[in-house]
């Protein structure tokens, strides 16, 4: 199972436009009422449903460095919580781990900090970070972590992440005396790193950074197509439309019925030791929605998001992590390979419907007439003129080609 298993490539602006639109017949997927799916778009068809914390082209890479302070610029906030990153005690994926998260807990104290400084009003009780609201502690079971504030769970297929990264001692049994709890401290450690703060971001104050364009382990999303459309589109530039090798594309979610038939840890009870059962588990995503008075342009998009529910074990697990367009593939995979009871085909979860970007100037013009731009998807005075400039530059690139 692919994304080609679930791609429409679509030729012009008109077929696109009309096939997105929610009213059509082909989203009606087993389940009755609107708002049935949601849409995030992209603008290279290329591109997987990655969220910007976690991307690795040199740009990115070089984004989140800055952001988080790491060439010792000066920043407005010290964030004093510092997770294990020391390879020679803690196994490498885990220390790999772990920095990444600090980074990403890092990025959003220098957000708070900033909006504290210009006085602005955050969804977030603190102005310091508090990383237990952003995560929990997954145990190996039989564990107890004293981590103060933490949430703390267990499971089988924590279990099978956790004893991944069990640690070789070698024989030391001699030198290790006769304290009883320093051997079965390292019988322990070879049996499992005892346990991983799993973050998922689900936090008001992730989401508000996520669509201000911080960047988190969050996806946007949105219930209006033509929103998802006019983000794929807008930053196409007329180089790049000479390209007709280049698609931009719109991807479309079923978070209803992802939730209504996604595979819980009890159907999996009986694989309790498959690391690919472990896999399904630990690659699921989930959604919700952040509505303050601090977010407009949330609500102007009618955005939500989706976010990992198990990303940290999975990485420690697969050495990467889970995207929720590979989770659905993963789902899908075991489910034909496991059961009999003739699932769901993945177009009834995901969908990505692409378009040429010779096409996306039409596209942009056709949501035009449905006042869908720059204006009222950003409601903001700062942001008239360049709404202004966009719509005024894209009627000359429309003019000189006729």
């Amino acid at each position: 199972m692919t994304s080609a298993d679930y791609t429409v490539d679509l030729d012009t602006a008109e077929q696109f436009l009309e096939y997105i639109r929610p009213s059509r017949s082909h989203w009606d997927t087993y389940l009755q009422g609107k708002l049935r799916w949601v849409f995030r778009g992209q603008r290279d068809a290329n591109w997987a449903l990655l969220p910007s914390a976690w991307r690795t082209d040199e740009a990115s890479k070089v984004t989140m460095e800055h952001l988080s302070s790491n060439y010792g610029t000066e920043g407005l906030s010290t964030f004093e919580h510092h997770f294990e990153r020391c390879r020679l005690t803690t196994p490498s994926y885990v220390a790999d781990i772990n920095s990444q998260s600090e980074t990403e807990l890092r990025i959003l104290q220098e957000f708070i900090a900033h909006a504290n400084a210009a006085g602005m009003p955050l969804p977030y009780s603190s102005v310091e970070i508090q990383p237990q609201d952003f995560g929990f502690i997954a145990a190996f079971q039989g564990k107890e972590i004293d981590y103060p504030g933490y949430e703390q769970r267990n499971g089988h297929f924590f279990d099978i992440a956790l004893r991944s990264q069990s640690m070789d001692f070698g024989d030391i049994n001699e030198e290790l005396g006769n304290s009883p709890e320093l051997h079965e401290e390292i019988r322990s450690l070879r049996e499992a790193w005892p346990f991983l703060i799993n973050f998922t971001m689900r936090n008001p104050v992730a989401a508000l950074a996520q669509h201000h364009g911080i960047p988190t382990r969050l996806l946007d999303w949105s219930h209006d197509s033509r929103i998802a459309a006019y983000f794929a589109c807008s930053n196409i530039n007329e180089e790049e439309m000479a390209d007709f090798n280049k698609r931009v594309s719109v991807f479309a979610l079923n978070p209803f019925l992802l939730q209504r038939e996604r595979i819980t840890e009890d159907d999996l009870a009986q694989f309790p030791n498959d690391t690919e059962a472990a896999k399904v588990h630990l690659s699921q995503h989930s959604t919700f929605v952040e509505k303050s008075e601090t977010t407009s342009y949330l609500a102007a998009q009618s955005g939500l998001f989706t976010h990992p529910d198990f990303a940290d074990l999975f990485r420690i697990l697969t050495g990467e992590y889970p995207t929720i367009d590979k989770s659905i593939e993963l789902m899908i995979n075991w489910k034909q390979h496991t059961s009999s009871d003739g699932s769901h085909d993945i177009k009834d979860y995901i969908r990505k419907i692409t378009l040429p970007y010779h096409e996306s100037d039409r596209l942009m013009e056709m949501l035009d007439d449905e006042r869908i731009f720059l204006a009222t998807l950003m409601p903001s005075l700062d942001r008239m003129k360049e709404s202004i400039l966009a719509r005024s530059i894209r009627s000359s690139r429309i003019a000189k080609r006729r």
